[in-house]
């Protein structure tokens, strides 16, 4: 086979073209590193707890319609308590079923967050379907102190629920407020 005197002296370049292209690159990112000016990473973060909000009465009346969506819901009523991490309020479904808020990880780890019975309070979290799974991972968090209160979770099964990421409670009251010295009220 013939040999193409055209590229007899290519080999010869070969090496040192790698070599000058290999320190061309080094040096370019060496001078990018020198004179690049670090940029500095905002995150805005909203200000107002009560992100989309949704009146009770369109939220009760089709709760399937914000699945996934992020709601805030104001003057919920605590109906009943279920376990240490969740609540039924007196929201309900077209079926008449109550509803189950579910507090989050990090609400529930928070030590000054506590609800009771009859509280009215302010919530803000996203509308996610009860599932199987759902039940697990809440049992897997300690999230019911016994079997009963997992079976009446289980008993939402296809139905939505709240994971609460914001929640505000009223403030206590100092005994003896709102008792005014000279009113008749309550004293009849």
């Amino acid at each position: 086979m013939a040999t193409l005197k055209s590229r007899a002296g290519a080999a010869k370049l070969g090496a040192p073209m790698m070599i000058l292209s290999f320190l061309m690159v080094a040096g370019f990112i060496y001078w990018l590193s020198v004179t690049a000016e670090p940029t500095e990473i905002t995150v805005v973060e909203t200000e107002d707890p009560l992100m989309n909000l949704v009146s009770l009465d369109a939220f009760s009346a089709a709760p399937n319609d914000f699945m996934g969506q992020i709601v805030s819901l104001e003057d919920i009523e605590i109906s009943g308590l279920h376990g240490g991490h969740s609540f039924f309020t007196n929201l309900t479904d077209a079926n008449g079923t109550g509803y189950l808020l579910h507090l989050s990880d990090s609400l529930v780890a928070d030590t000054t967050v506590s609800v009771a019975y009859g509280m009215s309070v302010t919530v803000t979290g996203r509308v996610f379907e009860t599932t199987d799974s759902v039940i697990e991972a809440w049992d897997a968090a300690g999230a019911f102190a016994n079997e009963g209160e997992k079976l009446v979770a289980q008993s939402t099964y296809h139905l939505s629920f709240i994971e609460i990421t914001s929640i505000i409670t009223p403030e206590p009251s100092e005994p003896g407020e709102g008792d005014d010295p000279g009113s008749d009220e309550g004293n009849g």
